[in-house]
């Protein structure tokens, strides 16, 4: 969170052989996803509400690494985060926990900032989805390839209908109009973020 804070460049500025986020990428594997993703729902059945907060901060923060990894010029990133996304999302059983999470949420449990995690959270989640199905769009059919079916399964999927079948409902509608409530205390960015989400949610067909 501080290295995007300054940027995106204190952490590396002094490295000689470091890419996009030097070492801090490799921390980034399937095991940490499902370490922290295995959290929430862990502290959501006990109801243990303030670990539940930092793990889903957490996850906030290792979801805009992963789009750090997807957008990076190093082939070795690129392979990286597809392999992530594909756990997360395209596999017949996805980890993705952020429907849960938002279909979960209750007033008067939470803290402001929870659900301002959770809309960061969404808001990348969805930016990367999109972006990865343009990307992938004409992708050479090679079966021998996992990069490339990766890639097949990635310009498949229906960002739309995640959106609208996993991620609306009245309760995720009911938590962005709390935090809308709130909006002369909010950042500009967490405003920015539930406006998009009505924006898109008001548009979809």
């Amino acid at each position: 969170r501080w290295w995007r804070a300054a940027g995106g460049t204190k952490l590396t500025e002094n490295s000689e052989n470091s890419s996009s986020i030097g070492k801090l990428i490799f921390t980034m594997d399937i095991y940490c996803f499902n370490l922290v993703l295995n959290a929430t729902d862990k502290f959501q059945e006990h109801k243990e509400h303030s670990s539940l907060a930092q793990a889903v901060a957490l996850l906030g923060e290792m979801m805009h690494l992963l789009f750090i990894m997807f957008s990076s010029k190093e082939t070795t990133e690129q392979v990286m985060a597809l392999g992530l996304m594909e756990r997360l999302f395209y596999n017949s059983e996805p980890l993705d926990r952020l429907p849960k999470l938002l279909s979960r949420w209750t007033p008067g449990t939470s803290t402001r900032e929870y659900m301002c995690d959770l809309a960061e959270i969404c808001y990348t989640t969805l930016k990367l989805l999109e972006t990865n199905a343009k990307a992938c769009q004409n992708v050479a059919v090679d079966k021998h390839d996992t990069v490339a079916k990766i890639k097949i399964s990635a310009a498949q999927f229906d960002v739309s209908a995640y959106f609208a079948r996993r991620i609306v409902s009245n309760q995720t509608v009911v938590a962005y109009t709390h935090l809308l409530s709130q909006y002369d205390v909010n950042a500009a960015v967490v405003n920015h973020r539930i406006m998009a989400f009505f924006r898109r949610l008001c548009n979809h067909k």
